[in-house]
């Protein structure tokens, strides 16, 4: 487990504690865990061989809570409601007295961030409370006083912004996760009915499983560790993932995706693939010591329509090793004002909770083609939630890999593409003749076709100008025509007229595809290595005798085990 693994969680902490101590008024934590926030501010407050800090806990009915049986709390409902609590708050003593002179009184604001809604008070007692917010903040600069809203969502009113600090919560990491998995089994331990119920793990069992359950709150595992313990024998990794994956899919921000393409069933793209096994090995200690960074920051995939880029997304995640978590990012814009800004940044840390991992980011220009917004157009949300991806990824510390496509790069605002937020830009043009053999043979092998049956050179010739989604689609629309003619093998002519029948993208959006090419030219690394003409053949004859190999192969075993 590594220092920085086990101290995010603590960092966060000494941020609030660093934040109080400089007098900052006004502190906006944004997370999904109440109580683990409320259980580190508590932490926070119990200082070490000095005088209690007073924690006071607010929410929506009214009711007060606090960290020490001796506060002064309020009565007969002095400050149940919004207003109320605020001003009894700025009513009490602060922290200071003559016995310590670094007292603080800590007001925690839960469901407070509902009184912001869409960023437009216009209630009257809305627009009370945030006068008095404002009022409270200008007093206690001076005083050991400080007031914590948190909140799903991060909703902050114009006047408040420029006042307060926003902290994001982790979520469980490693040591929490482990910590939790030992108070479970100590539990299970104690009870005679779940006697047949395994306990005892080695090391390499224990990281899976802790591993299994990264991404998830506190309250999620707990219960995901509950069901397992009801329907299982066992803490397995696996079926804890799998049920974790679930959840992720639930929150509607990112899909786990369970890739099956492996980086040989991409058809060409050479270059990058010559790129990526550079790379392969560059991620261990004697990577780190040689002076090479701990992770890839990205590689951004440009190019026509059914190339092939989404295909590279998961073949990088099956090369790797790693999960691939899928990002929508046109998903992420909400109609409520406030919710898209929580939802990439949501996003952002449920990624980075389970790093290492591949992020996916398809097709980008759907989300930020707008990030030049204005208040006047959609209140400037684009260009806030670009300007946190932005500094995401400038700023990232933790191993997640952003492997972003994009169709249209003259949606792409300039900043996004520059040399440096990507390792590499690469441009996914139209297959070569050789790279369309390829992708022939793929998809004919994946449905079970035997590729010395078809005329190869022709099928090649007739694909000119089609994209890898194009061929497959051909074959498939050949397949329905055998399969409709007493259910016979398709054959070269029936592949060559359903290529001929479709009017490929190159030739229905030509005009937008040369600009692309165009723009390519010069700005981004080609994905493929061009071959001369006359390999072509040489590769069909290398595909035919690989095939013939492996039929006499097949035929010599079975001969051997008759």
């Amino acid at each position: 487990m590594s220092t920085e693994q086990k101290t995010h969680h603590r960092q966060c902490m000494q941020e609030v504690d660093w934040q109080i101590r400089s007098n900052r008024p006004l502190i906006y934590i944004c997370t999904h865990e109440e109580e683990r926030v409320w259980d580190a501010l508590t932490r926070i407050c119990e200082r070490k061989n000095k005088e209690l800090w007073t924690l006071y806990g607010w929410d929506i009915t009214g009711t007060i809570i606090s960290n020490t049986p001796t506060a002064n709390l309020p009565q007969n409902g002095e400050a149940a409601d919004q207003l109320s609590v605020l001003s009894w708050f700025d009513g009490i003593q602060d922290g200071l007295n003559d016995d310590a002179s670094d007292g603080y009184s800590i007001l925690v604001l839960k469901d407070f961030q509902k009184f912001f809604e869409k960023g437009e008070i216009s209630d009257q007692m809305e627009k009370q409370v945030v006068r008095q917010l404002r009022n409270m903040c200008q007093k206690y600069k001076y005083k050991h006083k400080c007031v914590i809203v948190v909140g799903i969502t991060l909703n902050l009113p114009p006047e408040l912004q420029k006042l307060a600090t926003i902290i994001d919560w982790p979520l469980p990491e490693k040591e929490h996760i482990a910590e939790q998995i030992d108070e479970m089994i100590g539990g299970i331990k104690k009870r005679d009915d779940l006697s047949n119920f395994k306990t005892d793990y080695s090391d390499d069992e224990r990281e899976e499983i802790v591993n299994s359950l990264q991404g998830l709150t506190r309250n999620e595992i707990e219960l995901l560790n509950s069901y397992v313990v009801l329907t299982r024998d066992h803490l397995s990794p696996v079926f804890m993932a799998s049920r974790k994956r679930e959840i992720i899919r639930e929150s509607g921000l990112l899909d786990w995706r369970d890739s099956s393409i492996n980086i040989e069933s991409v058809g060409g793209m050479g270059e990058f693939k010559k790129w990526l096994k550079k790379r392969k090995n560059a991620f261990g200690h004697d990577a780190q010591e040689y002076g090479l960074p701990p992770s890839l920051k990205g590689v951004l995939a440009l190019g026509i329509q059914g190339c092939g880029k989404s295909r590279l997304a998961e073949a990088l995640a099956d090369y790797y090793k790693l999960p691939l978590l899928r990002m929508d990012v046109g998903k992420l814009f909400s109609g409520t004002l406030g919710s898209t800004e929580e939802n990439i940044r949501m996003a952002i840390k449920v990624a980075e909770s389970v790093a290492p991992c591949i992020l996916w980011c398809d097709e980008l220009e759907k989300g930020f083609s707008g990030s030049g917004s204005s208040n006047y157009t959609d209140g400037g949300t684009a260009s806030r939630v670009f300007a946190t991806f932005l500094t995401w990824m400038q700023m990232k510390t933790k191993p997640v890999i952003l492997f972003a496509t994009a169709n249209d790069i003259s949606s792409l605002p300039p900043e996004l593409i520059r040399k440096g937020r990507f390792d590499e830009i690469f441009f996914v043009d139209l297959p070569l003749p050789e790279e369309r053999l390829e992708i022939f043979d793929i998809h004919l092998k994946m449905r079970g076709r035997d590729v010395i049956m078809f005329d190869m050179d022709t099928l090649v010739k007739c694909s000119d100008g089609f994209t890898g989604a194009e061929i497959e689609a051909a074959i498939v629309d050949a397949m329905y025509v055998g399969f409709d003619d007493n259910k016979r093998e398709i054959t070269t002519e029936d592949i060559q007229m359903s290529l001929s029948e479709t009017v490929p993208l190159s030739i229905q959006m030509k005009e937008q595809v040369d600009d692309l090419r165009i723009w390519a030219r010069t700005r981004a690394r080609h994905a493929s290595i061009p071959r001369k003409s006359a390999s072509v053949q040489i590769e069909i004859e290398k595909i035919k005798k690989a095939q013939r190999n492996t039929v006499v192969l097949d035929q010599t075993n079975e001969d051997e085990e008759l």
